[in-house]
């Protein structure tokens, strides 16, 4: 049965017990696609297709969630003293690329803390000054921890100051000059409360780049269709209407 194309071009299709043939004519300067009935062949480009299209997908780009969160109340390890007022706020921008239920340190775009931003600050370090961020992981619906820090000295040698955090453990400060000098260590405890919210999804993406395996399967995969499809340009001529 013919099912002519476009006049223009002189395209057309034949279908038969066996193919389809799809083919266009040589002033288009394009290329003819086969179907063929074989079941393993048309086996292997349908799951060729579906997992390319998967692969597009996981590749796309993930919207970023921003997350404000506090820590309420501190025990001032110096004095004893348990500090009900005061708080540890922050935020941090990520997504939970790989899909693990987590954010880790290398699917954030920004981390701050009492309005230093622990993230972007590692490019201002230098022999002087060093800020950063150690370690981060959030668990999606529950815990948070980390540990960052900023330090810096005169090139003098003459004062030195940093402010470190470590969740679960403390926030410390310190500051020595010739004229003074102070270390303040904040503990956690049992009684600091916790609290996180997620407050917007938006702003630049953090992509998701699948496994090594599976480039392989689309990768062998493409290769059987073209080898299939190769072959049965080699053995049956365009026709063209």
């Amino acid at each position: 049965m013919l099912f002519p194309g476009d006049d223009s071009t002189g395209t057309a299709c034949v279908v038969s017990a066996q193919t389809c043939r799809y083919f266009v004519s040589p002033q288009s300067r394009a290329s003819y696609y086969v179907y063929s009935s074989s079941p393993l062949l048309r086996s292997i480009m349908f799951k060729t297709i579906a997992l390319a299209t998967l692969m597009a997908a996981s590749c796309s780009a993930h919207a970023v969630t921003t997350w404000n969160f506090s820590y309420t109340g501190f025990l001032h390890e110096s004095t004893s003293f348990f500090d009900d007022a005061r708080v540890l706020q922050g935020s941090f921008s990520g997504d939970d690329a790989n899909g693990d239920g987590y954010v880790g340190k290398d699917e954030i775009t920004s981390f701050s803390l009492n309005g230093t931003e622990f993230l972007g600050c590692a490019g201002d370090s230098n022999e002087f000054y060093q800020c950063g961020t150690d370690t981060f992981e959030y668990q999606i619906g529950g815990a948070l921890a980390f540990s960052a820090g900023q330090r810096g000295e005169d090139p003098y040698g003459g004062m030195y100051n940093g402010h470190y955090y470590t969740t679960g453990d403390r926030e410390f400060e310190y500051l020595f000059t010739p004229f003074e000098s102070y270390r303040n260590d904040y503990l956690w405890t049992e009684q600091t409360q916790f609290a996180i919210d997620k407050v917007a999804v938006g702003g630049s993406p953090v992509i998701a780049v699948p496994e090594p395996g599976t480039w392989a399967m689309l990768a062998t995969g493409l290769l059987l269709v073209t080898g299939a499809a190769r072959r049965r340009r080699q053995a049956e001529q365009p026709i063209r209407g």
